[in-house]
Parts: C-alpha cells; structure tokens; sequence
C-alpha cells in the first residue's frame, strides 16, 4: 500500500476531527487533530501535511491571518488549505481565497461534499506537482497514468516519442534562456499539430529537457508526427543568429570535451503504435530502442521518425 496521505485537521472542537477520521478511514489517509493556531504552526515547523481542513475561528487565532502564515512559509506553500467554519459572508470567502485558501465549506456541512471536496483538491494536486514547470504539460507519472487508463479501457493509441538533436550543444553555444524558448516551441508545435489532426483524442507530455510524449488516435498519430517534423525543420532555424544559419552548424566542445561542430537541431521521433497494448513498460522498451537508433544518425540535416513496425503489445 502506498504512504498515506496527511490531513491535518483544525479546530477546537475535537468532533471534526472524529467526522473526518470516519469518512476517509478507508481511503488511506492519516488524520491529525489539532485545536489551535499555535499547534498548526508548531507541527508545519517540521512537518508538512497533504492537506489542512482550518476553521476560521479558533481560541488563539485569526483565520485570515494564520492562512497568510501558512502561504508565507515556503516549506509548505504549496499544501492545499480548506476552510472550514461557519463564516458565510461573501465578503469573509473573498479575503480567504486572496490570502490563500483553496476551498472553503461551511458549517453544518454535507459529509459527502467535504469528502468531495477534499478528493478533488487532492487528485489537482497531484496533477499540478506532475506538470513540467517550464512548459506546464504533463510530466512522467501523467503520462504513464493517462497510457495504463487507455489499456484498461481496451482503447488502442499511438505512442510518439520526441527527442531533439543537438540540444546540449545548443544550450552550450546561446545559453539556457534561449535553450528554454526552444523547448517551449517544441511543446507548442507538438500541442497545435495534434489538436489540428486529432482534436478529440491527444494527449502530450514532457518528460524532462528536451524529450516529449505524444499519445493519439493510433490512425492519426503518424500524421501528427509528419506535420511536427515538417513545422520544426522549416522554422528552427530561426532561433539561430545569421552567421550559423549560413554556415548550417554551431562549434562547441563535444562530451569529450573535443571541440567540433553541430548541425542545426533537428528531432528524432520514436513511433509506437501497438496493435493491443497492455504492457507500458513494452511500449517504453520499445520507443528507446527505436530511440537508440535514431541516434546513431550523428549529423542529419533533417528531422525523422522511425515506426515499429513489429505487433507488440
């Protein structure tokens, strides 16, 4: 079973804290009642919670501003806060979610709709601690979630894996600022294109760096992979100064630290399209190992995909 999830419960009266042990006691969540503001900011000193349920009126402290506290400590920025209380002015629900809450529920409540609540704050957490920071798109555990969800659906995809060439040296020669802007228009051309072929059914995903996941209907997924190379070799170029779009290459010290030159970047895409997946980790097998042999073109001029062409799973 995996780690269970903290919420940390406030309020002086300890019946909250009976009601939300006995809603979540079969959802692996571990409850910790505390009963004023002095308690919270001693245990977030050392610790930090997956969640806060806080009531606004508590003996020692003003609600408003001990959610400022919790916000202004960046250890546990991040933790989701609930307000629970039975403040119900519009005006007190404003200045919560300006200092900071993420929800708010008021006393007397439905059970059903704080289990709600609490779950769905949860499941966007996760969600938002997956997403890439720099391009906001899903990173590896999204991706793998949203593959295993259409294998369990018995729903067939095709599975692109996109790799840029020459991208450390890149990096090397103008800098990770510009180094960013080229993996942002990566994850913006592979966004367009695939809304543009495949609008109801596309996913896209990064990984890290400078590699992507494209996962799509399996009979467009080919397509959506042509019209990125086709967009990227006909405008990366412009991310390069005058000089080395003339000369078609860049200098830079190699891993061996040999000086050489690079072409201009291209992408190597890896195409997986399984005829019944069922095995993730087969069909991760399979794009490196079509990846692996991408890589052993060291100076194309070009953009390509290869296709497994085998019936896997």
């Amino acid at each position: 079973m995996s780690e269970a999830k903290r919420i940390v419960v406030v309020d002086d009266d300890p019946n909250l804290g009976l009601i939300v042990s006995v809603l979540f006691k079969n959802f692996n969540y571990e409850i910790i009642s505390l009963f004023t503001g002095a308690e919270l900011l001693d245990y977030v000193h050392g610790n930090k919670p997956d969640l806060i349920l806080l009531d606004l009126k508590l003996p020692d402290s003003n609600g408003f501003e001990l959610c400022k506290k919790l916000r202004d400590n960046p250890y546990i920025s991040d933790v989701p806060i609930i307000i629970v209380s039975g403040v119900a002015e519009v005006d007190s629900r404003v200045d919560l979610i300006e200092t900071g809450a993420d929800d708010y529920i008021s006393k007397p409540f439905d059970v059903r709709e704080l289990r709600a609540r609490v779950n769905r704050i949860m499941k966007r957490k996760k969600i938002d601690i997956s997403l890439n920071p720099l391009t906001s798109l899903p990173g590896s555990p999204a991706i793998e979630e949203f593959a295993r969800k259409k294998m369990v659906s018995n729903s067939n995809f095709g599975f692109a894996y996109i790799d840029a060439d020459n991208f450390k040296a890149y990096n090397d020669v103008y800098g990770y600022a510009k180094g960013d802007e080229v993996i942002k228009y990566i994850a913006k051309i592979c966004i367009q294109n695939a809304k543009k072929i495949s609008p109801s059914d596309y996913f896209v995903g990064h990984i890290g760096g400078d590699d992507f996941v494209l996962i799509s209907d399996p009979s467009k997924t080919e397509n959506i992979v042509k019209e990125i190379i086709k967009n990227f070799d006909s405008t990366i170029k412009d991310f390069y100064s005058e000089e080395d779009q003339k000369n078609g290459f860049i200098k830079t010290l190699d891993r061996q630290n040999n000086m050489r030159t690079f072409p201009i970047m291209t992408l190597s895409i890896a195409l997986v399209i399984p005829s019944k997946p069922t095995h993730y980790a087969k069909i991760i097998e399979n794009a490196f190992e079509i990846k692996r042999y991408l890589k052993t073109f060291k100076d194309k001029k070009e953009s390509f995909y290869h296709r497994d062409r085998r019936i896997n799973e």
